[in-house]
Parts: structure tokens; sequence; C-alpha cells
């Protein structure tokens, strides 16, 4: 089997919520041996959006999604043994992940100074709300207040209304994936020079970033305003948006100028209404009648029926579909991007992976979301704490493990042999 692109990297992820877990699962998926530390009050999204028919024994399908390809190790941060023993695991580790509120690894004697002193090749990832170095770092932060502190939230809906946020984690997600890029460049630095470092994203940065071509608009041109008729984007004409049928809705995305408009108001019986406005001024500045009527014929029509009028505009105009017709879609599925994984909670279950497609060395999907503390007496062992140790650590609560987890091997390396 072709070895994966991160084989023999050891991650320490000392991670909870999305961003964090995000950044360690895509590591693992490369290769990586993540090492997911969990405290005893263990991560909020083990929990916190519960499948209401009971299945995964109460676990989030989150958590499920967002922890694969970890192995998690119970420690007490807040016990000397539980803190010696993660200072352990970093000393013998090639990236750290962290994303907890700023202050609080320094305060654990695990930020970056204190890692990289006992470990000077450490590349150290911090994933905050906003810059830890700016004077927000304090701030409360999450994914919906950033959308709307960013300005995403801003430029989504009608103009009439109230701003709409993101109908998914946005921020998490993309946050996460800077993170990555940082490591792998990080990972490659330290192969040429012999050096860690610190990499740092944080969420604010990383919306902002998403906008980059709206924020140029707003910078060198001057401010955006949302459509009142629903155009999708606050520096398109019309009809750029989604149009409701009588059966749904459809999306329509052009980017012909005035001709193709012309040729969308034929195909629907409108040129005697949209005349006036069939210039490139008009189309700008007026493009919230020209959507409304176009919106107003197509009420009238099913979806179906709306794409075939607009189709030989050379317009593209697709329907809308849930989330759960996507999922079903035969080209969605023959990505691979969908799996089917066991869990400790509940046999099998169906979790979105990662896109990325590497012909050399594929991503791996071998391990599923941990149980909480499953891993920690292998772990344990794998950085050199003999049987008896782990025993006392377990006893004085500064370690735990999960009911049933595996014991650790007869045999283990000792502490001078781990890195």
């Amino acid at each position: 089997m072709t070895e994966s692109v991160l084989a023999g990297v050891r991650v320490a992820a000392f991670t909870h919520f999305a961003a964090g877990p995000i950044a360690a699962q895509y590591l693992g998926a490369l290769g990586a041996d993540v090492i997911k530390v969990e405290a005893p009050q263990r991560d909020v999204n083990r929990y916190a959006v519960r499948d209401p028919g009971g299945r995964l024994q109460g676990i989030s399908p989150y958590f499920v999604v967002t922890n694969r390809n970890q192995r998690c190790l119970g420690l007490d941060l807040k016990s000397p043994g539980g803190i010696k023993a993660a200072r352990t695991l970093v000393a013998c580790s090639d990236v750290l992940i962290e994303n907890y509120r700023p202050g609080v690894m320094d305060r654990l004697g695990l930020g970056y100074e204190s890692a990289k002193a006992l470990n000077p090749h450490i590349v150290y990832l911090s994933l905050s709300a906003y810059d830890s170095e700016g004077p927000a770092r304090d701030a409360p932060g999450q994914d919906l207040l950033i959308q709307a502190l960013s300005g995403l939230a801003s430029l989504t809906g009608r103009g009439d209304g109230t701003p709409v946020p993101v109908g998914a984690y946005l921020i998490d997600g993309v946050t996460a994936l800077q993170g990555v890029i940082g490591v792998l460049a990080a990972l490659r630095h330290r192969d040429r020079h012999r050096e860690g470092q610190h990499v740092r994203c944080d969420m604010m940065s990383a919306a902002v970033n998403m906008m980059a071509q709206e924020a140029s608009w707003a910078m060198n041109v001057g401010p955006t305003e949302r459509s009142r008729a629903g155009i999708a984007h606050a520096n398109q004409a019309a009809p750029y948006g989604i149009y409701e049928t009588a059966d749904g809705a459809v999306a329509i995305s052009t980017f012909g100028g005035v001709p193709m408009l012309r040729r969308i108001a034929e195909a629907l019986d409108l040129v005697a209404d949209l005349e006036p406005h069939l210039s490139e001024q008009g189309a700008r500045d007026r493009r919230d009648v020209i959507a409304s009527a176009i919106g107003t014929r197509l009420r009238r029509l099913t979806s179906e029926a709306a794409i075939d009028a607009i189709a030989p505009t050379g317009a593209w105009a697709v329907p809308v579909r849930s989330l759960s017709e996507a999922l079903d879609d035969p080209a969605v599925l023959a990505t691979g991007i969908i799996r089917d994984v066991d869990t400790p909670y509940g046999g099998k279950y169906r979790v979105v992976v990662e896109p990325l497609k590497l012909s050399a060395s594929p991503l791996i999907f071998s391990r599923p979301a941990p149980n909480q503390g499953e891993h920690t007496k292998a772990v344990l062992s794998e950085l050199g704490y003999d049987p008896a140790e782990v025993d006392a650590l377990m006893a004085i609560g500064a370690a735990f493990a999960a009911p049933g987890a595996p014991a650790a091997p007869d045999s283990q390396p000792s502490r001078a042999d781990v890195r």
C-alpha cells in the first residue's frame, strides 16, 4: 500500500468545538498520527447538537464528522500528572494544534514558547476567533458572531430585509483549512531549515479573506448594497440570483451582459417590460426592476419549464435542491466524498469526508471519531509510561480511559527513545 504523505508525523491536538478538530482531522486523513487530548469535562461538541432519534448513544453527529482519524488521550490538564504527560507528548510531537481561548495554553505551561523549549522543531498551530495579538483577542467569537462582525451576513439576503447568515458553519471550516495550509508549509520549512515555528490563523481574518473580491470593490469603488429583489451578489447585475417557481426555485447565473439579458427577456416574453432597461447602465441601476419582472414570470412556471425556457439563451439555470437531494445525487455519490464508517456509538454512520484527491498518496479514512479516553493507555505506553505508572495516573484522575479501552501493550519504549 502507498505510504500516506504525512506518515510518521505525530500531531498533538488540544482541540474542541469545530475549527481545531477539523484541522486535526485533515492532517489525520493525510496520514498523520493525531492524538486528541481531551479533558474530563470533554469536548463540548460531543453533545452540543444531539440526534433526537437517539442514535450514536447521544453523541452529536457534529462530533462524529469532525474527529475522525484521531486517537483520544484523556488527561486532566489541571493536575500535575496530566500536565506532565501532556508535556511529554509535546516533546515528541511534530505538530501541535490548539484552538483554546488566547492565553489558556500559556497558563497551562503549554504555550508556544514553552512548547518550543521542550521541542525546538515543533510546528505550533494556534486557531482563534480574532488575532491573538490584536485588540479583540479576548472578545467572544463563534461562527455566527464572526459572520456578523466580518460583514459576511450583511451581503446575504434581500436588501429590504434582515441580513441572512450562511446556513452552515462555513468560517470554522475555512479557518481550519487555512491552518492546515500553514502547517504543511511550516513542515516543508522545517525540512529545509531544521526549525519549527508558530503558525496562527483567526476566524475573522479567514472570513474577510473569503470576501477579498467584495472587499476590493468596497475599498476601491464604493459601498455595496444588497438587492431588494434578491440579486444574489451585491455587485452583480440582474438576473443573477434565485427565483421562486410554481413548484420550487431555480438559480440563474449570467455573465453575458446585455445581449444575454435581452435573450432571456425574449425567452420569457418580457421584452416590452424590460426594453427601457436593456443597457449596461440600466442592467445595473434597474436590476431590482428587472429581477422582479423575471420573478413574476417564473412563479407561473415549474422549475423544469423555467430551466427549459432559459437554457437556449446560454444562461445557466439549475434547480435549488435540498441538502438531502444533493447528497443523493449520483454525481455526488460517485466522488466518494460520502463514506460509511464504523463508530463506537452504534454501528455504521454516514459522513462526508475530505474532498482532496492525491494520485500517489491518497487520503486515509481508517479511524472513526474516538470515544473519550479510548486510546489513553496505548498512547501513554508509547510515551514511555509503564503499566504501573499508567494505573497510578488513572487512580488519581490525572488520566482517564473509556470503559473497555484496550490495555497498554506489555512492552513500551523508554522515554529516551520516544523522539
